[in-house]
């Protein structure tokens, strides 16, 4: 039977991590944490006013 998109996606997310571990276990990968500076430049951004998308059409 056909796999559903949502059911691939989660299966590419899931292929992607694993590689992932991979890459960290074998040390060509290293995750560290932000520096305060990286945080401030990188500062998540405010989500949309989600009211007006969801806004009946006329």
């Amino acid at each position: 039977m056909a796999k559903t998109s949502q059911e691939r996606q989660r299966e590419r997310r899931a292929e992607r991590l694993k590689e992932i571990k991979r890459q960290v276990d074998e040390g060509s990968l290293v995750i560290r944490k932000m520096t305060a500076r990286e945080r401030a430049k990188y500062a998540p951004r405010a989500k949309p006013d989600s009211s007006r998308r969801n806004r009946p059409r006329r």
